[in-house]
């Protein structure tokens, strides 16, 4: 997928990414060891959510148009992918995680991961 950063002016771009149970993680390169940032996918009913498209006016700079955003309570994340079909598996996967209750474990990630940020 392609990504763009906080302020969402910058440009999309290509990152390489793995889901881990609620970590989305995301490498410059596909061989890097250490993930570039991070996105914690917690529960639905604490105000996370996936959608298709991107926000109005979004300015799409790279060459896919297949757009996804995560809204977290901290942020809106949003990625492109490069086929529908991609996009579709994506949305699936994101949309299970959320779906999913969340362990002690999870919130304890959750907490983690805020800390960092």
């Amino acid at each position: 997928m392609e990504k763009t950063g906080p302020r969402q002016t910058e440009g999309f771009k290509k990152r390489w990414f793995t889901l881990d149970q609620r970590r989305l993680m995301y490498f410059k390169d596909p061989l890097d060891a250490f993930a570039k940032g991070e996105v914690f996918l917690g529960n639905r009913d604490n105000g996370y959510s996936v959608s298709l498209g991107l926000p109005a006016g979004t300015h799409c700079n790279g060459a896919w148009q297949h757009g996804i955003t995560i809204e977290t309570p901290e942020r809106c994340f949003l990625f492109t992918c490069e086929t529908e079909s991609d996009q579709q598996d994506w949305l699936k996967h994101f949309s299970d995680v959320m779906s999913a209750q969340m362990s002690p474990q999870d919130y304890t990630m959750e907490a983690l991961l805020k800390h960092r940020h």
